[in-house]
């Protein structure tokens, strides 16, 4: 049974294979190319992960950002930026109970972030974990 299925399978490829033409291909392949391009001029939201680096001590961020398609495909798989932060850039709240220890505000680090990426809007940055600073 699993036999003619898979023979019948092979002769409709090779039926199609013969009457597709490369010119056909090249058509939908350009075609699809338009298309995609066109529907990635809409605005979208999406979440994008961003490196954060303060004062040495490297974190992943996750973004939610909203623009263009072609503006949130740049920034999540070509321009890979990594955000380097002094201690002055954003706002460092000290945790209770836990000494040289310092919290970095959500609010302050999505404006820190959305300077380096200006073509996009960032709606909300995800909580980064303690970061240990010896003096501050």
């Amino acid at each position: 049974m699993t036999k003619k299925i898979l023979d019948k399978g092979m002769e409709i490829a090779g039926m199609v294979k013969q009457r597709i033409t490369p010119a056909f291909l090249v058509a939908l392949g350009l075609a699809l190319i338009f298309w995609y391009s066109g529907k990635l001029k809409y605005t979208y939201t999406a979440e994008v992960p961003v490196t954060v680096i303060i004062e040495g001590e490297r974190h992943r961020a996750t973004c939610i950002m909203e623009g263009t398609g072609h503006s949130i495909i740049g920034a999540r798989y070509f321009k890979r930026k990594m955000v380097k932060l002094q201690r002055t850039d954003v706002e460092m709240k000290p945790v209770e109970g836990m000494s040289d220890t310092w919290e970095v505000a959500p609010e302050s680090l999505q404006s820190a972030i959305s300077v380096r990426y200006p073509s996009l809007k960032v709606l909300s940055v995800s909580r980064l974990p303690y970061i240990i600073l010896d003096e501050y």
